[in-house]
């Protein structure tokens, strides 16, 4: 992707201390099966300041990945918070945290405090969830419904994703004894979550399936809840996901069967107690300009004006009834296994605008597209099959918002690759996308 070079000559991290210095102190809590020389930031929370938490990855005991959170915290607050998470976290008869000597560390001369995972104080139930032999009793009664009796008797853990302070997805691998063999899972996906969140989203997937027949996407199936852990259980659903598929031959017409589902999915007669409307969307590019600005201040003129003229655009969108949608729809939670196509992380669902939905995806799909280059028209015929399939399905009213919805979409794509360090891609990236933006803004969608 051609276009300016904005990199800045200074540290993108701001209130986060760099790298070299972190790594320094962590290195005298850590075991020596730790690389700490090869921890990296893998993600950024970011405020209207600068950045104010940091997600650091790297080789862990076991060959386990390790993850700690580090959040810019004033000492006589740091060291509170410290001697909590402390108490709260350790377990008797083994080590408190997996490669660390506590799981919670306050680094007096950094200002920071650290939260070695499964630590996390807005998520009090990792610590279990992330305990194999704490869950297995757990699970098998979460799961005795189904399981004919089977003793649950091995639990395997795997984070698939985490989000401090947020959520956590786990895979759980399970071996049985006795019981049904068909009727008990090897494979488990749960959900931990804060317990407002829990309890907005955990009858969403029981919900969509009672119409599952009638849909194009398979969903997971809703295996129970664990309500004192704050975690929702789900099956396992087979495929690739579908933004690893944009250079296939098949893409395109691929991409006409998404739409086609995208389509389906909005008109299912499914209402959520929940809104994701106009002004949620006017709220988000507020919040995403002023932290972006703080990520890439030599372009903040130029993220301020976009993000003024994406507000002004969507406050005079007309107004329409809402509809379900899927609040997250993008190549990473589309599966594709055959001819199946599944949709999973239905979290976000609400009741919004169908074109935002189109928007997210088209904008995804502009940047494969913009990421191929010449090197292949794929991606472009498929973001082409894609727009064209559903723009054919829907109502012109629909179709007038997508452009609004595809311009914001990439601000927000733009924005989001600033979020990630260790992604050299990510000046080239962002300014890509604010490209895009800009140009959607000005001339339509291509």
């Amino acid at each position: 992707m051609d276009g300016r070079d904005p990199r800045p000559p200074a540290d993108m991290t701001g209130s986060i201390p760099d790298l070299a210095r972190v790594r320094a102190f962590l290195r005298r809590w850590c075991d020596t099966e730790v690389a700490v020389d090869r921890l990296e930031v893998s993600h950024l929370t970011v405020g209207p300041d600068g950045p104010r938490r940091a997600l650091y990855e790297g080789p862990g005991p076991g060959g386990q990945v390790l993850r700690l959170v580090a959040q810019r915290v004033e000492p006589a607050e740091g060291r509170r918070l410290e001697a909590e998470l402390n108490r709260d976290h350790r377990r008797p008869g083994g080590p408190a945290t997996p490669g660390f000597a506590q799981p919670a560390i306050y680094a007096p001369e950094l200002h920071l405090l650290f939260q070695a995972f499964p630590a996390d104080r807005r998520l009090g139930a990792l610590a279990q969830a992330a305990d194999g032999g704490a869950m297995a009793a757990v699970l098998e009664a979460a799961l005795a419904p189904r399981t004919g009796g089977a003793r649950l008797v091995g639990v395997a853990v795997h984070v698939v994703r985490y989000k401090p302070a947020r959520k956590c997805l786990f895979r759980y691998e399970l071996t049985w004894a006795g019981g049904a063999a068909p009727s008990r899972p090897a494979v488990v996906y749960a959900k931990v979550a804060r317990r407002s969140k829990f309890e907005r989203t955990r009858h969403i997937l029981g919900r969509l399936r009672a119409h599952a027949d009638s849909l194009v996407f398979e969903l997971p199936e809703p295996l129970g809840t664990v309500p004192e852990l704050c975690m929702e259980l789900f099956s396992h659903l087979a495929g690739v996901h579908f933004s690893t598929l944009v250079t296939t031959d098949a893409f395109p017409q691929l991409c006409e069967r998404v739409a086609a589902g995208l389509h389906h999915f909005h008109t299912l007669p499914v209402a959520l107690g929940w809104e994701w409307d106009v002004a949620a969307n006017v709220a988000r590019v507020s919040d995403s300009a002023a932290e972006f600005a703080a990520l890439l201040p030599a372009e903040r003129p130029r993220i301020a004006a976009l993000g003024q003229d994406l507000r002004a655009r969507l406050g005079a969108l007309p107004t329409q009834p809402l509809r379900l949608i899927h609040g997250d729809f993008h190549g990473g939670n589309i599966l594709v296994d055959g001819t199946r196509i599944g949709l999973v992380d239905l979290e976000s669902c609400a009741m919004g605008d169908p074109a935002d939905d189109v928007g997210s995806n088209w904008a995804q799909l502009t940047w494969h597209t913009l990421k191929a280059g010449a090197r292949t028209p794929i991606p472009s015929l498929g973001r082409h099959a894609f727009l064209e399939a559903y723009l054919r399905r829907t109502d012109a009213e629909t179709a007038a918002r997508v452009p609004t919805y595809a311009a914001m979409h990439c601000f927000l794509f733009a924005y989001q690759c600033r979020r990630h360090p260790q992604d050299p891609a990510r000046y080239e990236n962002a300014e890509a996308m604010l490209a895009a933006c800009e140009q959607v803004l000005a001339k339509g969608l291509p």
